[in-house]
């Protein structure tokens, strides 16, 4: 079973670094503190409806 985040707003570097099993709902990756590889090394990690705006976002893009 997943763990699931929703309506969170992340920042800072590496926010959810080595996640496993993870569907995160309307979440925001932006902000003042601009972190870079926020799901590094993660995996199982579904999003629906989350905006990127840090740096390095292109990783990010399908």
């Amino acid at each position: 079973m997943k763990e699931i985040i929703e309506n969170k707003t992340f920042d800072q570097e590496r926010a959810l670094y080595n996640s496993d099993g993870l569907l995160l709902k309307n979440c925001r990756f932006d902000g003042p503190a601009d972190g870079e590889s926020a799901l590094k090394e993660s995996r199982n990690v579904e999003l629906e409806n989350c905006f990127f705006n840090l740096r390095y976002r292109g990783q990010y893009q399908r």
